[in-house]
């Protein structure tokens, strides 16, 4: 987190990016040779060298298109066993969803050299296995469907990918198993124990989120609704709780940051705070539009969220969680050290409120503090947080769910506590010599005793 970015590599034709040039190699055979092959027989066919009008399109158009190129060169489709919801969706997605297919099938057709002067029979033959517009709109509506968000080691979302056998697990509001990702690699396991004969299932919306918003998700996205239950709910308390007045009174207020609000319309005591709600999201909003320093921007925004007399946001509000990570971040990219440490404090206390204890998403918090707590000499800190980091569960060795699959940023932790453990044990020798009287000085004050006591 501490380290510079290195500038990807950006390929003018494409618009994609690289983190490196070998990651450009590897994309060759999978997917960019394809892409710039299309690239250059689109602009053959239009005789223009502009960009690719594709190179544009939503994430889950590319990774369909990418899709059929890596099918039609294999001369397999695996997908076709995919849930799409084809019949559930209006009369317009459908035909939506039809004419994005025709494009993909022009720029495969393309990429084949279907449009140039010399046609390649065997070319024809492949492209005419998968040129169906009908089965080929299916497809996007189960790419839409079935589809990943790829994140990185830190969970961020960084693409989309299509994993054909991890499309059979369900979807649970408290879910048994959790999905990460090492490179383009999906590995799913297992986050609690398992009984025999229980199902295997993901969750599909983050459980940061009100349950309101991720049951809209689902319905939405998935075509399908679920119960409520007590660990949602008591999930939801903790996500929306506003403190009113001198006695701290909860109510409840919901919000979400694409949505804004969340819930029905109140009265009396919980208009007052969904007022309040509404006037700090409004507030953040003009502090992210206003020029200037944003860090002072948003501070202010923080201080009215958090330490108002009439309202304040509870301590694992959604609202309190974003704005905290927001700062986070602006103060580290200005070396605001002491600010993004508190920052980052509060991060982790409301990660730990949301989640599971061995969520990832609690390691990584605890991770990125004891990386500070490091940076700032606080050490007996960043050893508690990189060892709860590292040992969520309380076991001997790293908790798998979150650092199995992250080795390289698990070491790195692994040496923040040991260099924290170094740096402790050389203050505490420090001040062990500062307080140790020399001999000399030992013999000094033998002496003066010992004349005193002849006296």
């Amino acid at each position: 987190m501490l380290e510079k970015q290195v500038a990807p590599r950006w390929c003018r034709v494409t618009g994609l990016h690289f983190a490196t040039r070998e990651d450009q190699k590897a994309a060759a055979d999978l997917y960019y040779k394809a892409e710039l092959e299309a690239a250059e027989a689109g602009r053959k066919v239009r005789g223009t060298r502009g960009p690719p009008p594709w190179r544009d399109w939503p994430a889950s158009l590319r990774l369909a298109l990418r899709a059929l190129q890596r099918g039609v060169k294999a001369a397999e489709q695996p997908w076709q066993g995919l849930e799409s919801h084809w019949e559930e969706l209006s009369e317009a997605r459908q035909q939506q969803l039809e004419e994005s297919a025709a494009r993909c099938l022009d720029v495969l057709a393309a990429g084949l050299g279907l449009f140039g002067e010399e046609e390649v029979p065997e070319a024809r033959q492949a492209f005419q296995a998968v040129a169906n517009v009908r089965q080929t709109a299916q497809f996007l509506a189960a790419v839409d469907v079935n589809a990943f968000t790829v994140t990185d080691e830190e969970l961020r979302e960084v693409g989309l990918g299509l994993y054909i056998r991890a499309a059979v697990f369900n979807h649970a509001e408290e879910p048994n198993c959790l999905q990460s990702f090492v490179g383009r690699q999906l590995v799913i396991r297992t986050c609690r124990p398992v009984p025999e004969g229980e199902e295997l299932c993901i969750t599909y919306a983050d459980l940061g989120q009100l349950s309101l918003r991720r049951r809209a998700l689902l319905r939405e996205h998935f075509h399908f609704d679920v119960p409520s239950s007590q660990e949602a709910e008591a999930r939801d308390r903790i996500l929306s709780t506003v403190l009113c007045g001198a006695d701290s009174k909860k109510v409840q207020v919901g919000w979400d940051a694409e949505c804004g609000l969340q819930g029905e319309l109140a009265e009396g005591e919980c208009a007052f705070a969904r007022d309040f709600v509404r006037k700090v999201h409004n507030q953040w909003l003009r502090a992210k539009d206003a020029r200037g320093t944003k860090v002072a921007q948003l501070q202010a925004v923080w201080l009215d969220a958090t330490a108002g007399l009439d309202c304040r946001l509870g301590a694992g509000h959604s609202m309190r969680l974003a704005l905290a990570r927001e700062l986070m971040d602006a103060c580290v990219a200005q070396e605001l050290w002491q600010e993004a440490i508190v920052f980052a404090r509060e991060v982790s206390a409301c990660s730990r409120l949301i989640y599971p204890p061995s969520w990832p998403m609690v390691s990584l918090s605890l991770a990125r503090l004891a990386k500070l707590e490091l940076f700032l000499g606080n050490f007996a800190a960043a050893i508690r947080c990189g060892e709860e980091a590292l040992h969520g569960s309380g076991t001997g060795s790293p908790t798998k769910l979150c650092w199995e699959d992250r080795r390289v940023a698990a070491e790195e932790i692994q040496q923040i506590v040991a260099q924290a453990r170094v740096e402790e044990e050389a203050m505490s020798r420090g001040y062990a010599a500062q307080e140790a009287p020399s001999s000399k000085q030992k013999a000094l004050e033998t002496g003066s005793t010992y004349l005193q006591s002849l006296d």
